[in-house]
């Protein structure tokens, strides 16, 4: 058990680091290494890489204390940083609770995706996929809730619908970002799975 809790929070700590690295840090772009802003102040998220990760190789309660690091990241960016939708990730309820949910999620996808499908390959891709998926469509829904008929809503949405503000995201976002989760967190992901099936690490 103490050294179930050792590897436990070895493993929060370092990829903990690695999120508020990615959150907080600025980066050549112009925000940080972990928030990449585009056309019109949309932010590309891929801090939920390292945080997808941790999660799958750390557990339950790693997964949980890694998405709110990733949260209360996202909270500290928003603060510093700014930009169009930062008013609205003040509120933890936007900006923490989606995140530590999604950490939950990250565990319970691999978990049973793991007992599902037996190719590692597949099983790491769906992880990565669903769970990034997931993530878009609770922080979405937490944006949609506290932001509805807000000047910055009406401004850049008018007014749409839910459904229609989801697609708007996640025809950009959420496409772009399970697409990096797949394409970068796989073969990493795949590969610490190597190493601890080798009982390396």
């Amino acid at each position: 058990m103490r050294d179930l809790r050792v590897k436990e929070m070895t493993t929060a700590g370092v990829f903990g680091a690695i999120i508020l690295f990615m959150s907080l840090v600025p980066a050549p772009w112009g925000l940080t290494w972990g928030f990449i802003r585009i056309t019109g102040g949309i932010e590309i998220t891929i801090i939920h890489i390292p945080v997808i990760i941790g999660g799958i190789f750390g557990g339950k309660r790693v997964a949980i204390t890694l998405g709110a690091i990733f949260g209360v990241g996202s909270l500290l960016a928003a603060l510093i940083y700014g930009g169009i939708f930062a008013p609205f990730f003040y509120n933890p309820l936007v900006s923490i609770l989606p995140r530590v949910l999604f950490g939950y999620f990250i565990y319970l996808f691999y978990t049973n995706i793991n007992k599902l499908v037996k190719n590692a390959y597949i099983s790491m891709v769906l992880s990565m996929g669903l769970s990034t998926f997931a993530h878009s469509i609770m922080v979405l829904t937490m944006l949609y809730l506290f932001s509805f008929n807000s000047a910055v809503y009406l401004e850049y949405f008018g007014s749409s619908t839910v459904i229609e503000f989801m697609l708007i995201i996640l025809g950009l976002n959420a496409v772009i970002e399970i697409t990096l989760a797949v394409l970068v967190g796989t073969p990493i992901g795949l590969r610490i799975k190597e190493f601890k099936d080798q009982e390396k690490i």
